[in-house]
């Protein structure tokens, strides 16, 4: 009896252990790094696993805590590593699993966490299972979706589809039929993307079996969690019918895949302790569709979905354009739900090249004061923007056109391939001209730069006022955008001048409750005019000067009253 009351009690005290850590994803920032274009170590050309690891201090300087890498599995590089051949390989060009678990061993001694991407949608047509299914070898026979031809169309001497299903993503673009024709197995196979990336049939049982045992041998390796890619094309209108494009993606099992996949991370949390492994939800869907993503009451999907509405708007902006899609998704956001912020990604142009350049520093500004978490895409500290790429340098073929203009080599300074690599022959992807004045280390030492602004927001995210303030926002004079963080009396004031070619001056007294002692700037994006630190003087409150496209963060501290409520809610 004295042993079984000594493991209750022992059972009690690991439970309290393991939930000392379990919110760290609520408010982190998590950086998106693709590693063949971060850093190379060993001037081949190509970033590796060991370049990352040596610039793990510049993530802890920026008040980085998790790490995001695009696909670093065993691949044909096809399609930029999701084309995966082996997933408990390692890209070789990446280099050896002993330097991917030295990389995790060095960010644990930072107190860092890294999350993988996570591609169960479809392998790559040089995986193993894949080629046995084509042979029909059990129990790889049904692993993909496999259906028989409608016929033969004599005026193109090709075998007809099962249905009008097309090849299609948001980010490639249309590239024809879904299905191809592989002459060995006599059918057709279905790919939502590339050819040469066939789908699951996550219906099967042992498929799912499979990749919950890939899922725990990352696990045990120490990730924090996955990036679940491409979720709403998990699955297919199981009758395959074609009268609808829309039944390619965004069937209700795809919630409950991700439910049933869930509970087997929830438990494995549970049996290992220390910190909340997590699912994100890559999801580029209407903002109503992509919200299911979130849990329901007893029914756990992903701890989140990314929240891509800021990455989709273009210019010029419009002050009320931005506050219906940022209030309008805190308006349906589940009720203490963390929202994901995404302003730029793998998939798309950077903002400074999807709009003008000014815009770097108002969306990382934007992002990094909202409630909750916030993805950044690498070089996004130093606002990079696209490059340019040959023809002969292209490695991204997608059907709507190339995506490595934003993609380049990671800009670390005015040396020789921006510092990415000494190979003075080839790189993986060329770095972009403007790095002998757009570098890691050149903005590190500048007062004003876009890297200190990324430190200052970085601090601000760490005070009471971002963890647990209100969040109002609204619109002054038309093209004045204004986001508030409150919290006992500690006042954070986001303003944005969306004016493209108007300075314009601005009533602080109109903005600001209950007329504060002093106003301080807080941060400001690098075309401003002001200095973070810097006092505002009170005579120049009712008209604060503000540049076209500037933004700056005031500081300022009011009277509190014991009945003002403080939340992290949203609050319009």
């Amino acid at each position: 009896m004295k042993i079984l009351v000594f493991y209750l009690w022992l059972q009690f005290c690991w439970n309290c252990f393991a939930k000392l850590n379990t919110e760290w994803w609520t408010h982190t920032i998590i950086y998106e790094m693709i590693p063949c274009t971060f850093k190379d170590s060993d001037g081949d050309g190509t970033g590796d696993f060991k370049g990352i690891t040596s610039k793990l201090d510049h993530f802890v300087d920026l008040g980085i805590e998790t790490i995001h890498m695009t696909p670093m599995f065993e691949t044909t590089a096809r399609d930029m590593g999701y084309d995966i051949t082996d997933y408990y390989k390692v890209d070789h060009g990446l280099g050896t699993m002993s330097d991917l678990e030295e990389l995790i061993s060095e960010m644990n001694k930072r107190n860092m966490k890294l999350l993988l991407d996570l591609v169960i949608n479809h392998s790559g047509h040089k995986h193993e299972w894949f080629q046995k299914s084509i042979d029909r070898i059990d129990p790889y026979t049904d692993f993909y979706v496999w259906k028989d031809s409608k016929g033969f169309n004599n005026k193109t001497n090709k075998k007809i589809p099962p249905n009008r299903w097309v090849s299609k993503s948001v980010s490639f673009g249309s590239s024809g039929s879904g299905w191809e024709w592989n002459e060995k197995r006599k059918q057709f196979y279905f790919h939502q993307f590339l050819a040469e990336q066939p789908d699951f049939d996550l219906r099967n049982e042992i498929v799912k079996k499979e990749l919950w045992k890939i899922i725990e041998f990352w696990l045990n390796k120490g990730v924090a969690g996955f990036r679940l890619d491409a979720t709403p094309f998990f699955f297919e209108d199981k009758e395959f019918r074609d009268d609808d494009h829309s039944r390619q993606f965004n069937q209700p099992e795809v919630y409950e895949f991700i439910h049933e996949f869930r509970t087997y991370l929830d438990k494995y949390n549970q049996e290992h302790g220390g910190f909340e492994r997590i699912f994100i939800a890559e999801a580029h869907s209407k903002a109503e569709t992509v919200i299911k993503y979130y849990d329901r009451e007893d029914y756990p999907i992903t701890h989140f979905p990314y929240t891509f509405l800021l990455s989709y708007l273009g210019g010029p902006l419009k002050a009320n354009r931005l506050i219906y899609c940022l209030s309008y998704w805190m308006t349906i956001l589940p009720k203490g739900k963390v929202s994901a912020w995404m302003t730029q990604d793998h998939d798309g142009s950077r903002v400074g090249s999807r709009i003008v350049p000014e815009y770097g520093d108002i969306f990382t500004m934007i992002s990094m004061m909202l409630p909750g978490t916030v993805g950044v895409y690498y070089g996004q500290e130093i606002a990079m923007i696209d490059g340019l790429v040959t023809k002969e340098q292209i490695k991204d073929f997608s059907g709507g056109g190339s995506r490595d203009p934003a993609r380049l080599t990671m800009q670390w300074d005015d040396s020789i391939n921006a510092g990415f690599s000494t190979n003075t022959t080839t790189t993986y992807l060329p770095a972009n001209s403007d790095y002998f004045e757009r570098n890691v280390e050149m903005q590190k030492i500048q007062p004003v730069s876009h890297y200190n602004l990324f430190k200052d927001l970085s601090t601000l995210r760490r005070t009471n006022t971002f963890r647990y303030g209100k969040f109002k926002n609204n619109v002054h004079f038309e093209n004045i955008y204004i986001l508030t963080r409150s919290y006992e009396g500690h006042v954070l004031t986001l303003i944005a001048n969306l004016y493209r070619t108007s300075s314009f001056g601005v009533n602080l007294t109109e903005i600001l409750r209950n007329h504060p002692d002093e106003i301080i700037i807080a941060a400001a994006s690098v075309n401003s005019g002001y200095i973070k630190g810097s006092n505002i003087e009170h005579d120049s409150w009712e008209e604060f000067y503000m540049r076209p496209l500037a933004s700056v963060v005031l500081e300022s501290y009011q009277p509190h009253t014991e009945n003002e409520e403080s939340t992290s809610s949203p609050d319009f």
